[in-house]
């Protein structure tokens, strides 16, 4: 069984920075977690800045990626193995999502071209040390094949490098509310990912009911024979009645809704936990749930 824990950073155009709230990460691995999967958030209205971009040339993949190895190396200094995200997107922004989905899905969000993510994943690989273990593709878009942002080649061609070495490959999209998986790209994709994690998003409130949601993503999953896709735990600060915006109240409610997972992820051996920036809202969940005769990280 492994636990990966969403481990944050502010991309900051190349001038990365980590989050106190998240640091250091040995709090990951006394929590249980057996990798982190090390990516970006842009944050709210994009306050943290973006993932550099130098080019679309091999070189300037290659040179970005070792830029932000050494400075997971050298600041970071992770406590337990660890993923490094592949940023597809050039630019993070919903935006370019509204402009696509009012374009009937013609006007896609621009990606990162095949010769510079070649080169991103040399460069974080060959500029790292023994507790990189793989990567994360950083598009949580369920269609992005079959809508044409990315082109499922690319995706085959990086997966056949990562896995040629022996490492990991994961992917985490969203399906939630009364999602036709048959009409996602999960199952076309499913072979190129070790794991696959869906975000039900019930704790988010676009999932009304997680039972009727976990009936449907179970059948589609047995039915097509993936062994490799789980389901995403999620919580957030809202757990929290010490953050300034949270009443107990709201607290309580969020503690459940996260709580509720439990039952269902437990079928699976695998579990990714989403937990935005602050450690403290995974031991706040694991004490709710004990309270409750559950584990929340198990």
């Amino acid at each position: 069984m492994a636990k990966y824990a969403l481990w944050y950073f502010k991309p900051q155009w190349g001038n990365y920075e980590t989050f106190d709230t998240n640091m250091p990460t040995s709090r990951l691995s006394d929590l249980g977690f057996d990798y982190l999967i090390i990516l970006d958030t842009v944050g709210e209205g994009g306050k943290y800045g973006q993932m550099p971009m130098s080019g679309y040339t091999y070189e300037a993949g290659y040179n970005d990626g070792k830029k932000l190895a050494q400075w997971i190396e050298r600041e970071v200094g992770p406590e337990l193995p660890y993923l490094v995200e592949i940023p597809v997107l050039v630019r993070e922004n919903d935006e370019q999502w509204k402009l696509f989905e009012n374009s009937n899905y013609t006007i896609p969000p621009d990606v990162r071209n095949l010769d510079y993510l070649r080169g991103w994943v040399d460069g974080v690989y060959t500029n790292t040390g023994g507790f990189e273990k793989g990567f994360y593709w950083n598009l949580e878009f369920s269609w992005q094949v079959v809508k044409g942002v990315v082109s499922e080649s690319v995706i085959r061609e990086l997966s056949e490098k990562i896995l040629g070495w022996g490492q990991e490959f994961i992917w985490i999209p969203y399906g939630h509310g009364d999602v036709n998986w048959e009409n996602t790209d999960i199952k076309t994709l499913d072979r190129y990912f070790t794991y696959i994690f869906a975000q039900p998003n019930y704790y988010q409130g676009k999932t009304s009911d997680l039972g009727t949601w976990f009936t449907n993503f179970k059948e589609f999953r047995d039915g097509n024979n993936l062994s490799n896709l789980y389901m995403e735990m999620e919580c957030d600060g809202k757990v929290n009645p010490a953050n300034p915006s949270v009443t107990q109240e709201t607290a309580e409610k969020h503690k459940s809704l996260a709580c509720d997972y439990v039952q269902y992820a437990k079928n699976f051996p695998h579990r990714a936990y989403y937990f935005d920036t602050d450690v403290e809202n995974l031991r706040i969940m694991e004490d709710y749930c004990r309270s409750h005769g559950k584990k929340y990280i198990f």
